[in-house]
Parts: structure tokens; sequence; C-alpha cells
């Protein structure tokens, strides 16, 4: 019976948006940001606004690059750290 079950990718990517909580500017208090994946992109929404849209480039060492947005690289790497730990 155990045949109808594929087990075989346990690092299955997160399909519908789901939430993370990052530190945005340095305060201590973290904010929640929505995450939308969209094919190899993740749209990351704040405060209902469109923050920034990122794409994971590698896996070693673990690389993000922004496609759409404004953001400083280390807050861009705090983000990337933030969903791959959520959806992997």
């Amino acid at each position: 019976m155990n045949d109808d079950f594929d087990f075989e990718d346990e690092n299955v990517q997160q399909e519908g948006p789901f939430h993370i909580e990052v530190d945005l500017y340095e305060t201590g208090d973290h904010s929640r940001l929505l995450v939308v994946p969209c094919s190899e992109n993740y749209v990351i929404v704040h405060n209902d606004e469109h923050l920034c849209t990122l794409v994971h480039i590698c896996d070693d060492p673990d690389c993000w690059e922004q496609t759409d947005g404004l953001l400083d690289e280390e807050l861009v790497e705090k983000i990337g750290e933030a969903i791959k730990s959520f959806s992997y």
C-alpha cells in the first residue's frame, strides 16, 4: 500500500505563499514578510507592498540575487537565508 506515496525527493520547494520573519532594520524587531514563489523567483511583500523579487542562483556558497527592488546585499542574503530555511 505504500506504493501510492513518493518519498524520493525530500528537498521539495515550497509551492504556495508563506511567511518569514526578518530583522529588516537591524533593530531587533522582526518584520513579517510574505513570500510568493513564482517559478525560479520569490516575490517578497512587506506591509502589502512589493519589497523585492529574489532568485536563488547557487547552492555552494548559498547565493541570492535581487532582480527587482533596492535592498542592500546584506539584507538580500538575510531574506534568502530565511526563505531557504523555511522552504527546503
